[in-house]
């Protein structure tokens, strides 16, 4: 239910996506005149070229914007080796503050640095947005292409099981560094990967996968799109329609189990073998080393294959004397004396694992991956599903790969060769064609909050309060959209609202209605008030024509875009229209002052 961005995608001379991952993050971009010859922009560290960087900023001491990627990473360690990093600010894996939360306002929402200090998140994700903003416009004016950012759609990817008020806080991230609102589009990662791999070029695929993909998008065919990126595994089930349209057969669910809880796992364990106080000593003092470790073992889980016997890392020398000095013993007598000596060994400054100990990093996310899919499976609406679409850089395991084929048997395992750019250049495809999806499920019940005329063999009293002589029934939930229910883009739900203003001060009649909207895990509640309600956004709609009328006999229309929902009112007796804009708040109560003024009345006749 992300507000609705843009309605002119297709006039724009670019469209450019930006893919901010928990682990990796990069954009790309193409022209109108030839939208599938997409340009990945190439990162380079130590003379390897990468299609993403780190998802690592680093901030001043002020709180300011400095560097992105491989470079933060780099001045950051240049600072700590000249011991003048205490008060500068390194974040990683910044992607995960919005995961999954509830109750946030991205202006009051703080991150953890690797020093443990608060910092901004609005300072984090509009420094990283506007960074990618800025060096898109440098790489196409050194390619000899000048144009305004006015000419460029953006889309910005985000994780289906999002929350409203995470998918708001990137259109505010981008909006705060320049981009406007009717130049962006926000696109849900796996919808946009399957639109990707709709148009992978033939000479990008094997001919198994590419005849894999053109049956799972025949008319009529069932496909489940498994996500795994660095933060969070995101599942959505589409269905293919005759004209080639994609339709959400079930709500998007997921959870934070990608790549980053394993290397979490790796660390977590190195921090039990060889004691907590070394572990916090190192990072303390080899920030650099912490990252050249975090890299190699990033490598290793990477290449990691099934049927490998073991795996050696190297440790930083840094770490064997920190041990020493604290332990009065090496690594390789520390790692004797544990239960696990004939799994992990350490020697020339190798640590050695064998495959069986180091698949344990890996079980729990895997686990809590299939144990979701198996839930899905289960729906009496996915049990046509035949395809399983693996995407996003953690999909590129073998382990994973090979645990999912062997725990869905009767479902195809597709890969595609580029999956961990999937979401990447499908973000690009799906802003010169959003309407590439048809329908979506509703995953929550959404409704605004209403009053009404008090009648007692209706109305529970305590619901109600006394306006003058009239008592009205207050926080009605009128309900829009339903749990589960299937939506089309296009399709439109009006509600009839009256307003009496004759008593009310000139003022009142100039201000804006503010209508609150609120969701529910519930199909059919009665009242905002009820178990399970929770204030998602505010409504704004402004007079028509500047001034409301005396008596006020209009419609709220809610219209289903591609990105999102579309709010308008009309005035049925002027005939005057005015938009309405949709703002996510934390939620909150319902037993604020004023319940009239915020909310309009039913209108019945």
């Amino acid at each position: 239910m992300a507000e609705p961005i843009s309605k002119t995608v297709h006039t724009k001379t670019i469209v450019a996506s930006i893919d901010i991952g928990t682990a990796y993050t990069g954009y790309a971009y193409s022209f109108k005149t030839n939208p599938y010859d997409i340009t990945v922009r190439k990162w380079t560290t130590d003379g390897i070229v990468s299609p993403k960087a780190p998802s690592s900023v680093l901030l001043t001491p002020e709180l300011s914007f400095d560097s992105f990627g491989y470079e933060a990473e780099k001045k950051f360690s240049d600072l700590f080796v000249e011991k003048d990093h205490k008060d500068w600010h390194f974040v990683q894996g910044f992607k995960m503050a919005l995961n999954e939360k509830q109750k946030f306002d991205i202006n009051f929402l703080n991150i953890t640095d690797i020093q443990n200090h608060f910092v901004p998140a609005r300072a984090v994700f509009t420094g990283v947005i506007g960074y990618l903003k800025n060096d898109l416009m440098e790489q196409l004016t050194s390619k000899g292409h000048e144009h305004e950012v006015d000419n460029i759609q953006f889309v910005v990817t985000v994780p289906a099981i999002w929350s409203d008020a995470a998918k708001q806080a990137m259109v505010d991230s981008s909006v705060w560094v320049g981009i406007k609102k009717e130049n962006l589009t926000i696109a849900y990662e796996p919808e946009v990967a399957a639109v990707h791999c709709l148009t992978i070029p033939a000479n990008q695929v094997t001919v198994r996968t590419k005849e894999n993909i053109a049956m799972m998008f025949q008319p009529g065919c069932c496909f489940l799109v498994l996500d795994l990126g660095g933060g969070k595994a995101d599942i959505t089930v589409q269905k293919v329609e005759r004209d080639g349209k994609l339709s959400q057969l079930y709500a998007a669910s997921g959870g934070s189990w990608g790549g980053s809880c394993v290397n979490n796992s790796f660390f977590q364990d190195l921090k039990k073998n060889l004691g907590d106080r070394v572990y916090q000593e190192f990072m303390k003092k080899n920030v650099g080393d912490y990252f050249h470790l975090r890299n190699q073992f990033e490598k290793a889980k990477r290449n990691f294959k099934n049927d490998q016997e073991m795996v050696s890392l190297h440790l930083p020398s840094s770490l064997e004397k920190i041990t020493a000095e604290i332990c009065g013993k090496n690594i390789g007598e520390i790692l004797k004396d544990l239960d696990t000596c004939k799994s992990l060994a350490y020697s020339d400054g190798k640590l050695k694992y064998t495959a069986e100990y180091f698949k344990t990093f890996f079980f729990q996310t895997i686990q809590s991956t299939v144990d979701q899919i198996r839930k899905v499976l289960k729906s009496r609406k996915c049990n046509e599903v035949k395809y399983i679409l693996m995407i996003g850089g953690f999909s590129e395991s073998d382990i994973v790969r090979t645990r999912i084929k062997e725990t869905f048997p009767g479902v195809q395992v597709i890969m595609p060769e580029d999956a961990a750019l999937s979401v990447l250049k499908g973000g690009v495809l799906f802003g010169h064609a959003p309407d590439t999806v048809r329908f979506r499920v509703c995953p929550q019940t959404y409704g605004i909050s209403m009053h009404d005329y008090f009648n007692p063999n209706v109305h529970d009293f305590s619901k109600s309060c006394k306006v003058g002589n009239v008592q009205f029934v207050v926080g009605c939930f009128e309900k829009i959209f339903e749990k589960d229910e299937v939506i089309e883009v296009g399709q439109k739900r009006k509600i009839r609202v009256a307003e009496d203003f004759t008593e009310q001060p000139e003022n009142a009649r100039t201000q804006n209605k503010e209508i609150e909207m609120y969701s529910s895990v519930e199909k059919d509640p009665k009242f905002v008030s009820d178990p399970g309600c929770m204030l998602q956004s505010t409504i704004v709609v402004s007079p028509p024509g500047g001034r409301w009328p005396d008596v006020v006999k209009g419609k709220i229309t809610f219209e289903v875009t591609v990105t999102g929902l579309k709010v308008s009112f009309k005035d049925r007796n002027t005939k005057c229209s005015s938009g309405g804009e949709i703002k996510f708040t934390e939620p909150s109560s319902s037993d604020s002052t004023s319940p009239l003024n915020r909310s309009f009345r039913k209108d019945v006749s």
